[in-house]
């Protein structure tokens, strides 16, 4: 609904919005400066700011690459723990295949039983003789 006052202005009875504040940060005079510069410098001023840009942009990003969380040397470290983790795991199956390999072999196999009572425990059968050689 519009309303007129006494002077005929327009009167809105909605809630004005509120005023959003225009302070201008520190740093407004300052760009507003180099944006002038920029623009009616010549293009030896130029070329020297876009130089000197490039080269802080550059070292930022070396110096992200190098001490960053996904740096390099994180990268690298990552992947030489995994290899060895992976070499860990390929040594780990083989001896749990070669514990399963024995292990029904020593269920199943009597002279596989045999070999090892002889070899590692030195039992002979009663009676028996055993001759050993010394090599030379």
């Amino acid at each position: 609904m519009i309303l007129v006052d006494k002077k005929h202005r327009l009167k809105h009875n909605k809630v004005m919005p509120k005023r959003v504040k225009k302070n201008k940060s520190i740093f407004t005079p300052i760009a507003d400066n180099f944006l002038k510069k920029i623009s009616t410098a010549d293009k030896r001023i130029r070329r020297k700011i876009f130089k000197y840009g490039f080269w802080i942009v550059g070292i930022f990003f070396i110096y992200s690459l190098i001490s960053s969380t996904y740096g390099i040397k994180r990268i690298v470290t990552l992947q030489l723990e995994k290899n060895t983790l992976i070499d860990m795991n390929r040594q780990e199956f083989v001896k749990l295949v070669d514990g399963q390999k024995i292990r029904n072999l020593l269920l199943h196999d009597k002279e596989y039983i045999e070999y090892i009572a002889r070899t590692r425990y030195h039992m002979v059968y009663p009676g028996e003789t055993i001759y050993r050689y010394q090599g030379q």
